[in-house]
């Protein structure tokens, strides 16, 4: 073949656009004109197939109402993908079902455009049959065009539609507002009005508007609605209540009725709306409510329509398969299902098909060119141009290609379109509205991209012969498409394209791993299917070698090209800016490595991750108790220290250089008790190369967010240096000092044997809070716990010749210390000493602290306050208490632990720091205790006893006290001083101790005896009828006596007998008393009245009374004063049985404090009188003879005239209306009964 212009059949290479039933054209004036024009452009082009016609009959055939054996329902669901044809087939339905149009034309030659065969004359016959008998309204909607401009509904679609049907605005506040406009009278003059408002509102050129642009403009229509409004009304506030509409599924149902029934009122034929409703599916989305909603609107269509609304949706799939993601609302599914009970399947053309047909169709002369040059080429195409591992395949397959589907797709590959067509439909997808892309047709839109391939191929010169169109061609051809939907993308493959790095074989690889990425589930990104997508050449490179380039190319491209780290999608995927960044850091990095950032990066990252793949050990024996324990590694690499936290804390340290790392350091040093940790150097630059280069991204991602793909890589080599170090460790050599041992464990014993001094045991690193609280609960004979033994803790027998070397050590360091410190100082500032002469003091400082615990329990040393006050030595085991706290050297102890003993203040078993402790508390007990007695005493002077000569003796008790109290203060200084006197002291606090011990017991059982002779006393000052001359001489021969006995002190034992035996007035005033009171008592039996009110019912509390019936008068007349008498003879009989009980004792002492309190003016001792006792037996009578037997709450009223006059007048008047009564006459008033 001479031209390749004789490869393919003359066919018309021209593509409209994806048929929308909403298409737009320039209308002629001569509306015949127009509609054929529609007619040319639509039913023209249509060709009915099976499935469409199906769809045809059964729907004209439920217009008809010819259904009466079919499944019911007006909801109609058209579905195919793309390439079906149902938006053509949907507009095509409108144009039969438009009564009006169809009236204007003839209608079989209509007919005839679609079915130029006449192949399909029952269905003409069907369709011409239906529009005698109705008349059809069609309304089209194509939801596309509502995608992404606002979120509407379903409903508010609809209602734009109808009223736009109806002439009115398709702006539905401005409809609301003309459907209420249309009952005014002014509606007729609304242009004119409208020019008339808009040129009081001063807009410029008024008079150029009309109503049709307030419909159209918000700007417009916000100044004419208010106005019209208020001329209307009078205000314009009615306004919003005009445009407020409750919108749903049924008001939009109703307002297609009502268009419908608008339209029917015209005597013509019945009329039947068609509501034509393209792309649902797409419209809802992911949007559960729109769903919801066309489940709704299609049940009111069904329940308002009643068969005079028929709706047709059009749809990408069947309502089974509708927006599969939302599988978690597939009951609503179903009821979706029921409300569209008709589904109608369109079966799509494939589109590789149609390519072929249409733009590929060889001539025979082509056919046998391809055969015999093409099929015979050095790559055969059969088995080289086929992708592997291939997951989601087309058809015709990925991974097959035949050579009859060679030759006729020929230069194109047989799975090329259905590929175009997949990866086109995903990157549609990429765009926030789909539908606005350039592939929105995307079948229509492979046709025209395969035009536009075939003419470039036929085109290019520059081209072999036997060339083929790549994936590297496609993306070429759609490339400028591309930057409005993956912009960020296109500018990588223009930067590595202006690269000078990078090759034109680099940039095809970049381009096919673009657009595979978008087929991830067909086309894997390995090395095998990149080739083939690049490959264009029959007599080109073998796929081998073109595998080979483009393997190298993705690693020069790495700095655009990055492995894909998410669980699914592309393998390969282009970097982002951000990536490429840091990348190119890396890169600088790796040129200029700083080891000292490089280790201490390892250090803070690797390190941990490392430490145990090298199977330290963590445990050594130590000394010779049999028992291993814990180690800690302190680790540097090359003299830099490494932080790594150790696992193990309170453990030994062994302390590990590792050598021969760092290019830059050489270092022969070596420190005792260290273990130098030589690498092995086979393999070491690797080792060093791989650290640089995990390093150098690490340090390019330090501050930014690092994306996925590159951290990945990140670890990669986080893990390759691990790996290598370990093994290189594993393999390396050891030395500590002078020995080289042979394994590590070897190693790891000797320097914990030369790190650590004889006076220490490992156990010392164990010891916190919690041990030293263990000793804290010890009892004083119990055996101390193991790991005090093995650090050596002193036992309170110890001597300096039995201590252990921890012990002796630590004795010594503080005594030396103290010594040299005035023999006295603080436990902080002592550490401190002592741990700048041993070091390692500062790291066990409780195990320490459990040493001097000891020492100062074995008299070695003394704990005291800061004010010299003497402490127990378990004091020092709190920690956080040592601030205040410090040490002493101990006096001589042997014959001072004698004296503790001998006066009872400690035990033989206890220490010597404890009987000072126990001495300083005992005397601090007996001042206390002293100072609390003085302070009762006082109270008792100052509150409650009256007779001067009493409170005299009282206050020299008191003062006594006192005394005590300050001596004791006095001895709490001598203990706590250096020189302390201690036989002295210790003999001083056990008599004080042993004297107040004794006088409390007497003041106890003796308060009550001083208070009765106060109360006897205090009669002195009343005057009582009937108390005889003989009981106040008794008390004045009393009170002289006690003026006489000023001066005994009555707390001692034998001053108290003295002082008793010279009262003996007060057993006689005791007498007398008791003789008044019981002649009293006997004269005026006031006894007998006592006994008759005790547990009365009408002497409780007053505010118990009910307040309605028992009223004032009768209350203070005869209840108060009978209640004043029972409770006063009451206090008296008590007072008097507490002031003449012989011997008054401990329990006595409440009821003579009352009894003081009853000896008083206040005390009304004259209702004991003989008058005064025979008038409240008379007040008694009067009681019991008035309500006696009833309780209160069972009269209607009680009162006494005329006090309570008022209410008892109330009280009988309510009793006249309502009752029957009777009048019962007494001595001093009535009953009513």
């Amino acid at each position: 073949m001479t031209s390749i212009d004789g490869l393919f059949e003359k066919n018309d290479a021209t593509f409209e656009e994806s048929i929308r039933i909403d298409r737009k054209f320039e209308e002629d004036e001569d509306r015949a004109a127009h509609r054929d024009q529609l007619y040319r452009h639509y039913l023209d082009t249509y060709h009915i197939t099976d499935a469409s016609e199906n769809f045809l009959r059964d729907f004209f055939t439920r217009i008809h109402g010819h259904d009466e054996e079919m499944r019911k329902g007006a909801n109609h669901w058209l579905y195919g993908y793309y390439g079906s044809g149902k938006s053509h087939l949907l507009t095509v339905l409108n144009l039969l079902t438009a009564s009006a149009d169809l009236e204007e034309e003839d209608r079989k030659e209509v007919w005839n455009r679609l079915d130029s065969d006449s192949a399909y004359s029952d269905l003409y016959e069907t369709w011409s049959s239906m529009l005698d008998e109705y008349r059809l309204v069609p309304l089209p909607i194509n939801l596309l065009k509502y995608q992404s401009v606002r979120e509407q509904s379903f409903s508010e679609i609809i209602l734009q539609a109808v009223y736009q049907a109806r002439g009115l605005s398709n702006r539905l506040d401005v409809a609301f507002f003309e459907e209420w406009y249309q009952n005014q009278g002014t509606w007729d003059q609304r242009d004119e009005l409208t020019k008339e408002v808009l040129k009081e509102e001063g807009v410029p050129n008024a008079n150029q508007y009309s109503w049709d642009d307030v419909q159209q403009y918000r700007t417009l229509s916000d100044l004419v609605l208010e106005e019209l409004v208020e001329r209307e009304t009078g205000t314009a506030d009615g306004l919003a209540d005009i445009q407020r509409q409750d919108i749903g599924q049924r008001m939009a149902v109703e307002a297609v009725e009502s268009y419908r029934q608008d339209l029917e009122a015209e005597p013509e034929k019945p009329v039947k709306i068609v509501l034509l409703v393209d792309e649902v599916t797409l419209f809802i989305g992911g949007d559960y409510q729109r769903l919801s909603e066309l489940n709704a609107l299609a049940e009111s269509i069904d329940t308002i329509g009643e068969g005079n609304i028929q709706m047709v949706a059009t749809a990408q799939s069947q309502i089974e398969d509708v927006r599969p993601g939302l599988a978690a609302k597939q009951l609503d599914f179903g009821i979706l299902k029921d409300r569209f009970p008709h589904q109608y399947h369109l079966p799509s053309h494939h589109v590789g098909e149609i390519v072929q047909r249409r733009l590929l169709e060889k001539t025979e002369e082509g056919t046998d060119w391809v055969e015999s040059e093409a099929l015979t080429a050095r790559v055969h195409p059969t088995s080289t141009f086929v992708y592997s591992e291939v997951g989601q395949n087309t058809e015709p397959p990925l991974n097959r290609v035949k050579e009859k589907e060679f030759v006729q797709f020929y230069p194109l590959l047989p799975y090329q379109p259905a590929l175009f067509l997949e990866i086109l439909s995903n990157l549609r997808n990429e765009l926030a509205d789909s539908t606005k892309s350039i592939f929105s047709g995307t079948a229509r839109a492979i046709l025209a991209i395969v035009a536009g391939l075939r003419d470039r191929w036929m085109r290019d010169e520059s081209k072999d012969e036997l060339s083929l169109i790549s994936l590297v061609d496609f993306y070429d051809l759609i490339r400028y498409e591309l930057e409005d939907i993956i912009p960020n993308e296109i500018e990588v493959l223009e930067e590595i394209e202006a690269d000078e790095d990078t090759t034109d074989f680099d940039l095809k690889v970049a381009k096919a791993v673009l657009l595979l990425s978008y087929v991830p589930d067909s086309v894997p990104q390995n090395d095998a299917n990149i080739a083939v997508a690049v490959m264009d050449d029959l007599n080109g490179q073998p796929r081998t070698t073109v595998r080979n380039q483009v393997q190298n190319s993705l690693e020069n491209l790495d700095k655009y090209i990055r492995p894909n780290t998410a669980e699914d999608g592309p393998l390969l995927r282009i970097t982002d800016r951000e990536e490429r960044e840091i990348i190119e850091e890396a890169r600088k990095n790796r040129k200029n490595p700083d080891w000292d950032e490089i280790i201490t990066a390892f250090d803070n990252e690797l390190w941990a991750d490392i430490s145990p793949r090298l199977n330290l050990p963590t445990s050594v024996p130590y000394g010779g108790d049999g028992d291993n324990y814990p180690i800690s590694y302190n680790f540097s690499i090359d003299g830099q220290p490494l932080d790594g936290a150790d696992e193990h804390e309170g453990a030994l340290e062994a302390t590990v250089v590792i050598r021969g790392v760092r290019p830059d350091v050489d270092s022969k040093k070596v420190n005792e008790g260290t273990i130098y940790w030589s690498v092995k150097e086979d393999g070491l630059d690797d080792l060093r190369s791989q650290l640089i280069e995990w390093w150098s991204f690490h340090e390019a991602t330090a501050e930014t967010e690092t994306p996925d793909t590159i951290a990945r890589d990140v670890d990669d080599a986080a893990d390759r240096v691990k790996s290598k170090l370990a093994s290189a460790l594993k393999d390396g050599s050891y030395k500590v000092e002078s020995q080289e041992p042979r394994g590590l464990e070897s190693a790891v014993k000797e320097c914990i044997n030369r790190a650590y001094p004889s006076f220490f045991h490992p156990v010392m690193l164990e010891v916190d809070q919690s041990y030293l609280s263990e000793l804290k609960r010890l009892n004083d004979d119990e055996e101390y716990p193991e790991w005090a033994q093995k650090i050596d803790v002193p036992t309170p027998d110890a001597e300096v010749s039995t201590m252990g070397t921890i012990a002796k050590e630590i004795r010594g360091a503080v005594g030396r210390t103290l010594v040299d410190h005035d023999n006295e100082m603080g436990l902080p500032a002592l550490f401190e000493k002592i741990t700048e002469e041993t070091p390692f003091y500062g790291e066990v400082k409780p195990a320490v602290t459990a040493v001097l615990w000891g020492l100062c329990r074995a008299g070695e040393f003394r704990p005291v306050a800061e004010d010299g006050e003497a402490l127990a030595a378990d004091e020092l085991l709190t920690l956080s208490q040592q601030m205040e706290i410090k040490l002493r050297t101990a006096p001589s102890s042997t014959s001072l632990k004698e004296q503790f003993i001998d006066a009872g203040i400690i035990d033989p078993i206890q220490t010597v720091d404890e009987g000072i402790v126990a001495l300083e508390e005992l005397n601090e007990s007996v001042k206390r205790q002293a100072r609390t007695l003085a302070e009762t005493t006082e109270v008792s002077t100052e509150t409650e006893i009256e007779s001067d000569a009493l409170v005299s003796l009282v206050a020299s008790f008191s003062n006594a006290l006192s005394e005590l109290a300050d001596s004791a203060e006095s001895r709490a200084d001598a203990i706590a001083a250096d020189d302390t006197d201690w036989e002295e002291i210790i003999d001083q606090v056990a008599s004080d101790e042993e004297w107040l011990t004794a006088v409390e017991d007497r003041w106890d059982s003796r308060e009550s005896y001083l208070l009765q002779l106060d109360g006897l006393l205090r009669f002195r000052e009343l005057e009582i009828d009937w108390l005889s001359q003989s009981f106040y001489d008794a008390l004045d021969q009393l009170s002289q006596q006690l003026e006489n006995e000023s001066g005994r002190e009555w707390w001692m034992q034998e001053g108290w007998q003295s002082f008793d035996q010279s009262l003996d007035a007060r057993l006689t005033a005791i007498s007398a008393l008791e003789e008044d009171w019981s002649a009293q008592v006997a004269e005026t039996n006031a006894k007998s009245l006592v006994t008759e009110l005790e547990g009365h019912q009408w002497l409780i509390p007053p505010l118990q009374l009910p307040e309605h019936s028992v009223h004032d008068g009768f209350q203070s007349g005869y209840l108060r004063p009978l209640r004043h008498f029972k409770d006063t003879h009451e206090s008296i009989q008590a007072c008097i049985s507490a002031l003449t009980n012989r011997e008054p004792g401990t329990h006595d002492e409440r009821t003579l404090k009352r009894a003081l309190g009853t000896v008083s003016s206040t005390t009304d001792w004259d209702s004991l009188t003989e008058d005064r006792v025979d008038t409240y037996r008379e007040k008694y009578e009067t009681v019991e003879q008035l309500v006696g037997g009833t309780r209160p709450e069972e009269i209607e009223g009680v009162g006494v005239l005329f006090g309570d006059e008022s209410a008892l007048k109330s009280q009988f008047e309510r009793l006249v209306k309502s009752r029957k009564l009777t009048i019962e006459q007494i001595d001093g008033g009535v009953i009513i009964k």
